[in-house]
């Protein structure tokens, strides 16, 4: 079974140490954390005030705002929980293409992994699904190092295949899912919009934050082959012959309008949306992508 350092250099963990994965809002954990959680209670950030009712806690009026306005009123605060991040991998058979080194499916996994690295090395809880028209693989999110190398086991131990459903996948995931945390989508986005759209704004209604990276291969963004050649759908099997010199512009085009589409729903749905190439260093990808998460959160 492979290990993290099959997927993730020491090197490239060392400096993978000096990230942090947040959730842009409360999240509701099972252990004290350093994330804030929706449940009201007596910890250290404050949240808000009520009015005072017979039997709370004297402790907690607030006596500046008595001062201001004769009224008692009890401070509540945010109690801080452990982040859960439900990690969600497209293993559908387009997932299988590469023209490099790493098909968008073994690049996945090492984003997953990385991701992964980080939110167990903050102590925080990782979950895994894998899907394709179903949920093939689902691990729960829990902490630890054993359960960081179940994580990465389960991600080698499958290879991508079968067509594309991932609205019924995501519908049924979402429900099992009872806690609101960190929702991170690896996908090509070849898939029926609207059902993608859907399974997404499920887990949003859910007051889930969600990160959706959508992963294609530099081929497919250039259409970069330089002779007529015949093309095969990696899910159906259907075949189709072209002059890819012919057809750049308007699939590129096609494919520009495809990606803005996509951009705008996410950006409705408050979802936080990136495009990845595979002719891209992973590594650097979650570095820059972290500390600018981190940025827009400050």
């Amino acid at each position: 079974m492979p290990s993290i350092t099959d997927l993730i250099t020491p090197e490239a963990m060392r400096k993978l140490e000096q990230l942090v994965v947040r959730s842009r809002y409360v999240s509701e954990g099972a252990m004290s954390g350093a994330h804030k959680s929706p449940l009201k209670g007596q910890s250290v950030e404050f949240a808000d005030r009520r009015e005072y009712t017979k039997g709370d806690n004297l402790r907690h009026l607030d006596w500046k705002v008595f001062g201001r306005t004769e009224r008692y009123y009890i401070r509540q605060f945010e109690e801080e929980t452990s982040l859960r991040v439900h990690v969600i991998i497209d293993a559908s058979g387009s997932m299988a293409y590469g023209s490099g080194e790493l098909t968008k499916y073994q690049y996945a996994c090492r984003l997953a992994a990385a991701l992964g690295y980080i939110v167990s090395k903050q102590q925080d809880s990782l979950g895994l699904t894998i899907y394709d028209n179903e949920v093939r693989e689902m691990v729960p999110a829990r902490g630890g190092t054993r359960h960081l190398r179940l994580f990465i086991e389960r991600l080698g131990a499958h290879e991508p295949k079968n067509v594309t459903d991932t609205g019924k996948a995501l519908h049924a995931l979402a429900e099992m899912i009872s806690r609101r945390g960190l929702i991170v989508l690896l996908t090509d986005c070849f898939d029926d919009p609207e059902a993608l759209f859907n399974a997404i704004a499920h887990f949003r209604k859910k007051m889930h934050d969600v990160i959706l990276l959508q992963i294609l291969d530099p081929v497919e963004l250039e259409l970069s082959i330089n002779s007529i050649a015949e093309f095969i759908d990696l899910e159906t099997d259907e075949k189709l012959e072209i002059d890819p010199i012919a057809a750049r512009q308007a699939y590129k085009e096609e494919l520009q309008m495809a990606i803005d589409a996509t951009r705008e729903k996410c950006a409705v749905l408050n979802v936080d949306y990136r495009l990845v190439s595979t002719g891209e260093s992973f590594e650097d990808f979650v570095h820059q992508y972290l500390m600018e998460r981190r940025r827009m959160s400050l």
